[in-house]
């Protein structure tokens, strides 16, 4: 079994920070960053003092470093550089923190010192150091409550546990990123009790401790930020501690089923998804067909038909139609599945399940009457996936025609280079690109006057539009005429200006050159780089021009302006412009 000693090394933490992130551990390091280091069975913990304080643990996992620290980029899973940092400190002073290096070596007390002197302590020492700490550490003390619930003369103390879980759960304001591993990961050590009062024997009250921690933790989610996800895995952790608790137990399948059913219908962050496929084997026979019946008799009382364009939306009917789904799925009756999920074609997503339900039967043609009456229901969502589908459907139909008519649709009401370039995908395998193209091209200019056909009036668009597409097509010459007619956005000058530097030097100098002082003007060092970075190009093409005394005399009005502003005037002379 590898150790530390076998496998931590300079070149290691550079493997796993990458050269930025251990440059940047090197200089914590440096600085003396790292506090309280500590090594005891194969594991290091440390402090490193940045813009806070962050607790980092390195250890050893199938013979290779693991890592954690509470920096977001730590709990995000990155090997970070409070890592490297706390690394590199191990590694510099291995005789203070190794315990593998022979006593008489070593300077300073390690853990194993710590572990000796406690060998050597009377009990009742040892059982007060440890109420001391307790009294000063919440996690700590109701860790210790739970397991002397656990191990009571008189049997259980269900109730120290319920106070453990809530006391560790339960949130009172919110607890943002930055303290949402800590929250956890006080959460998972309640949860840890849990685990020791089933493998004592404990299953019917885990089952029931734990249905209450998933109770808790819906309204935790409420307020966690828990975009690390370590909330999450705790969570994980509980269900399956439900499952095998379960498992042992062997409740009463109709009354398991009940509660997996309402605990299922009514989370708002899925625990429970797919209850009746994960408890089978705990159910029986008996759970599924009672978790099936409450499932029908709900889904009895839901309301008529859910009408495209009805916007209101209902959680409880979401989760039961999709509860319902997997049931009427499971028997393999495809006309019952789809008469389940058309009682709600509130979304352009239904329809197209429904179709794609027909298109992975063979039904090609009532796949295509599915997507065909979507489309017609959602205007707006003509090119969306549903859309998609429809082209795809004609074209293995061999329905050119149908295809180049549905992208001209979603073209001619919202023009783009996106669907330009669809309409000629499909007007190519229909064979009549040049008719399509003419009236594409007229429908984006009066897109591009400002004309709606049909609609109202949109703002004024410029030539954007048609020079992007002209430049798509590789049309230098009507890109640029459509800029200097119309007008187009400044991403789409720099387009044009880089495509036509080669063999019109002075279009693209007309266009770099009237951009630099406006970004000058923005004061910020982004800016100043985009700004010099023009300059150099001007400076390029006034070369080629033999112009370049009056290239000198543009930079030198430049950096009289603008002679104030140092962060630009040092980026000129780290370019080499200024001499």
């Amino acid at each position: 079994m590898a150790t530390f000693s076998d496998i931590l090394d300079e070149d290691l933490l550079m493997d796993l920070a990458g050269d930025r992130y251990y440059e940047r551990g090197v200089g914590y390091f440096e600085r003396g960053r790292v506090h309280s280091l500590a090594q005891y069975d194969e594991r290091i913990t440390a402090e490193v003092h940045g813009t806070e304080v962050y607790q980092v643990r390195l250890w050893l996992e199938d013979n290779e470093l693991a890592s954690r620290c509470s920096c977001p980029l730590g709990v995000e899973g990155a090997f970070c550089k409070h890592c490297v940092a706390v690394g590199l400190t191990w590694i510099a002073e291995p005789p203070l923190y190794r315990p593998d290096v022979a006593a008489p070596a070593r300077v300073g007390i390690t853990m194993e010192d710590v572990h000796d002197y406690l060998a050597q302590q009377e009990r009742d020492t040892l059982v007060r150091m440890i109420l001391n700490q307790a009294m000063e550490d919440t996690r700590w003390r109701e860790y210790l409550l739970m397991k002397a619930a656990a191990n009571r003369a008189g049997g259980v103390d269900i109730g120290t546990f319920r106070r453990a879980l809530r006391s560790a759960i339960a949130v009172d304001g919110y607890v943002d990123y930055y303290a949402a591993d800590g929250y956890a990961e006080g959460v998972e050590t309640a949860i840890y009790g849990l685990e020791d009062l089933l493998n004592a024997g404990y299953d019917s009250d885990v089952v029931t401790l734990s249905e209450e921690a998933i109770a808790l933790l819906e309204d935790a989610f409420n307020a966690v930020d828990d975009s690390s996800g370590g909330l999450s895995l705790v969570a994980d952790q509980v269900q399956d501690l439900h499952y095998r608790a379960c498992e042992a137990a062997q409740p009463d399948p109709q009354a398991l089923a009940e509660r997996l059913f309402h605990m299922e219908l009514n989370s708002g962050f899925g625990f429970f998804h797919n209850a009746l496929e994960t408890y089978a084997d705990i159910l029986g026979e008996a759970g599924q067909d009672a978790y099936r019946e409450l499932v029908d008799t709900e889904w009895k009382k839901l309301p008529e038909v859910v009408q495209p364009g009805d916007h209101s939306f209902s959680y409880r009917r979401s989760q039961l139609s999709r509860m319902k789904e997997a049931l009427v799925s499971a028997t393999g009756d495809l006309e019952e599945l789809v008469a389940v999920i058309a009682q709600d074609l509130s979304q352009p997503s239904r329809y197209q399940r429904i179709a794609e339900i027909y298109q992975e039967a063979g039904q090609t043609d009532a796949a295509i009457d599915w997507a065909e009456q979507g489309v017609d229901a959602f205007d707006a969502f003509r090119t969306g996936q549903l859309s998609d589908f429809l082209i795809s459907a004609y074209e293995q139909q061999g329905r050119f025609n149908d295809a180049v008519n549905l992208v001209w649709e979603a073209f001619s009401r919202r023009p783009s280079l996106q669907l330009y370039q669809k309409l000629k995908r499909q007007a190519d395998k229909a064979q009549r690109w040049p008719d399509w193209r003419d009236r594409a091209l007229d429908r984006a200019r009066l897109a591009s006057a400002g004309q709606q056909p049909n609609g109202p009036r949109f703002q004024p668009l410029q030539n954007s539009l048609l020079v992007e597409i002209f430049l798509w097509e590789g049309d230098l010459d009507q890109a640029w005429k459509a800029a200097k007619s119309g007008g187009c956005s400044r991403n789409l000058w720099m387009q044009l200006a880089e495509a036509r530097a080669a063999e019109h030097p002075e279009d693209a100098l007309s266009v770099y050159r009237p951009a630099i002082e406006p970004l000058i003007d923005q004061t910020h060092n982004d800016a100043y780089r985009q700004a010099v970075d023009l300059i150099v190009k001007v400076e390029d093409l006034m070369k080629k021009l033999d112009r370049k005394a009056e290239f000198e005399q543009f930079l030198a009005e430049l950096s009289t302006t603008y002679k104030r502003k140092r962060n630009f005037i040092k980026l000129l002379n780290h370019r080499g412009l200024l001499r």
